[in-house]
């Protein structure tokens, strides 16, 4: 192959920019072979001087917040909540999700939500029609005897009882005339006997006709008795009895069917309620709960019961954070305190809050040695359009606000015997114990009310000169902070 001049020339410059990195490569490698030899010759000596040398920090003025830390989730605080209206499904108390909308998505007036299972809603409602339909024959069944036990009542009183009445009397009437005659009669023919006219067998057969129309008489006469003053009585207390028999009957039926409508109207209604639309616009969210046992999840599939909570269309104008207060902090925080939210999704960006409520007790704790939380509802000022339910957020409440104050680091603070002291540089590049009065804290800074100044230096690691700046006071004996303090009184954050 004939290489030109030109790509002579460039492979030879090639050839020298490699050789060159490969001897910068080399004395690089040397270079640290000899660094690694002089720190593990002299180990002890870097370690000692690192050990003895504290960390410190300049005492300065500056704003000044303290602030308490939680998370929390977002939500609304006025939600449109769809609720599971059936009352009895194929389950018995529960219901089937059969198809329910994404969660997430933005529905409108009208739009479908939810389906529940119906079928054996269905099913129930024919039986129940039929059994409605032959409530209603009975009741019809029920007027029409209680309407025959009015009439036969007033039958026997306006027909019946006067037509056996006159019937009575007129047995009567007959039996009193035949008497009559036979009396007559048995006069004539004892005038007839005693004259020889007739026999003495025709005399005596007189007189039994006459005894016999006497017992007819008797007869009528008692019969006509009985039905005014026992026949009459006694068949209107039976029609009566049958009226309120009849009455009794038609009520019952109507109950019955009142009964029955009522459980065909509920089971319309059910069947209705298993199709749920939207009655507002609004951006769907499920009703899940995982802190419960048995979980909450919606999905298809699901049982629900009746009146469980399946959806949420929060209102987004209205967003919340609901938190908890750890019990060792919540006597700093006040209603109504400033908030800042960051959320997990969007942790740039810092969203204006207030606290709006806390709970005045507790929440049960649900094993021994649990902490002590107290439910707490931050309201989002302005939330953007991005904010969404069940998002996680964390939430710094301002407890406390300085605009210039002095400040030093909480870990340059030592506390004995109830009092607070620093570890102050002097002018010699010596360290001193000095006494402290405190102010609040944001657990990095705590605001130094007295006992140091503006630019003086403290030890931010102070324990690890505390012991030998006590071995080495003026009179070799070792005193307590309390007797180097400058008389300044501590105060606890």
């Amino acid at each position: 192959m004939v290489m030109t001049a030109q790509g002579a020339h460039a492979t030879g410059r090639g050839r020298a920019g490699f050789w060159r990195k490969v001897g910068i490569a080399t004395v690089g490698s040397l270079a640290v072979g000899l660094l690694v030899l002089s720190i593990t010759a002299s180990p002890s000596t870097s370690t000692e001087s690192d050990a003895e040398t504290p960390l410190v920090h300049t005492i300065q003025r500056g704003p000044f917040e303290s602030f308490v830390t939680e998370t929390g989730d977002v939500a609304s605080s006025t939600n449109l909540e769809i609720r599971c209206e059936v009352k009895s499904g194929s389950g018995g108390s529960r219901t089937t999700i059969l198809e329910i909308i994404d969660e997430g998505t933005v529905v409108q007036k009208g739009d479908f939500l939810v389906q529940f299972d119906d079928a054996a809603l269905q099913l129930n409602l024919t039986e129940q029609q039929i059994v409605v339909a032959t409530n209603t024959a009975g009741e019809i069944e029920s007027r029409s005897d209680l309407d025959k036990a009015v009439a036969a009542l007033k039958e026997y009183l306006n027909g019946t009882f006067p037509v056996e009445k006159e019937t009575s009397e007129g047995e009567l009437l007959q039996a009193t005339s035949t008497q009559k005659a036979a009396r007559d009669l048995l006069a004539h023919t004892q005038r007839m006997f005693r004259k020889g006219f007739v026999t003495r067998l025709q005399f005596l057969g007189e007189q039994e006709t006459l005894a016999m129309a006497d017992k007819a008489v008797q007869v009528a006469r008692i019969k006509l008795t009985v039905l005014k003053t026992f026949t009459r009585d006694k068949m209107i207390k039976e029609y009566k009895a049958d009226i309120e028999k009849q009455t009794a009957y038609l009520v019952a039926a109507k109950h019955r069917l009142k009964l029955s409508q009522q459980r065909r109207d509920e089971l319309l209604k059910d069947i209705v309620a298993c199709r749920c639309l939207a009655p507002t616009s609004g951006q769907v969210v499920y009703a899940n709960d995982y802190s419960r046992e048995p979980r909450i999840v919606i999905e298809e599939g699901s049982q629900i019961r009746q009146g469980q909570l399946v959806i949420r269309l929060p209102d987004p104008s209205r967003m919340q954070i609901d938190t908890k207060i750890s019990d060792s902090k919540i006597n700093l925080v006040k209603m109504d305190n400033p908030v800042e939210i960051v959320l997990d999704v969007d942790p740039d960006r810092k969203i204006r809050g207030t606290l709006e409520k806390i709970e005045p007790f507790p929440y049960p704790r649900r094993w021994h040695g649990a902490p002590i939380e107290y439910g707490a509802v931050i309201r989002v000022l302005d939330p953007p359009e991005s904010l969404r339910t069940g998002q996680r957020a964390k939430v710094h409440i301002f407890v406390a606000k300085r605009k210039d104050v002095l400040q030093t680091p909480i870990q340059s603070v030592v506390e004995r015997g109830g009092k607070h002291y620093c570890l102050v540089k002097d002018a010699a590049g010596g360290w001193s114990i000095q006494q402290v009065a405190l102010g609040p804290n944001n657990d990095s800074f705590v605001v130094v009310k007295e006992g140091l100044d503006e630019g003086q230096v403290v030890a931010i690691n102070p324990d690890l000169l505390w012991r030998t700046i006590e071995e080495e006071l003026p009179d070799g004996k070792k005193k307590s902070p309390a007797s180097l303090s400058t008389g300044v009184a501590a105060k606890s954050p």
